[in-house]
């Protein structure tokens, strides 16, 4: 918030008084806080889906020319476009997953601790193929101790 404060021209303290007085700037203020999460929501999909990035590979050849009766020979560079691809990302599916589908039983496996018996709670595991054929998921059931 500092860094936006800073760049409208006014302090923090402003902002809050604004946004406790004025609700059209207090909705925007909202608004655009949908926009920040709508971004990160597109960037972590893309991370769960994958993507392809455009770049170049250089490569060192061979330049052959007569000079003078000579044979020069020097290197020169040959750039070929290539795209780059990076595989869905497994810690950003689990993320989601953890996130968005507990509904569905995908939950952390918590631990209980009591006097030196350890009991497990929503640990009955199930595995299920995700993105990339890795196993990711937990089913939510109650467990005695282990």
């Amino acid at each position: 918030m500092e860094t936006a404060c800073q760049r409208a021209s006014i302090g923090r303290t402003t902002h809050y008084d604004w946004l406790k007085k004025d609700k059209k700037y207090a909705k925007q203020v909202a608004d655009i806080d949908e926009v920040a999460i709508d971004f990160g929501e597109t960037q972590l999909i893309k991370l769960m889906k994958g993507y392809d990035l455009p770049d170049s590979k250089v490569f060192l050849v061979d330049h052959i020319e007569l000079k003078s009766g000579k044979t020069l020979t020097t290197k020169k560079p040959l750039v070929v476009p290539i795209t780059k691809h990076f595989g869905p990302d497994a810690s950003s599916v689990i993320f989601f997953l953890k996130t968005r589908g507990k509904k569905r039983g995908y939950v952390e496996k918590t631990q209980v601790e009591t006097e030196n018996k350890v009991q497990a709670l929503n640990a009955q595991v199930t595995i299920v193929p995700a993105v990339g054929g890795i196993p990711v998921a937990t089913s939510e059931k109650e467990v005695d101790g282990v």
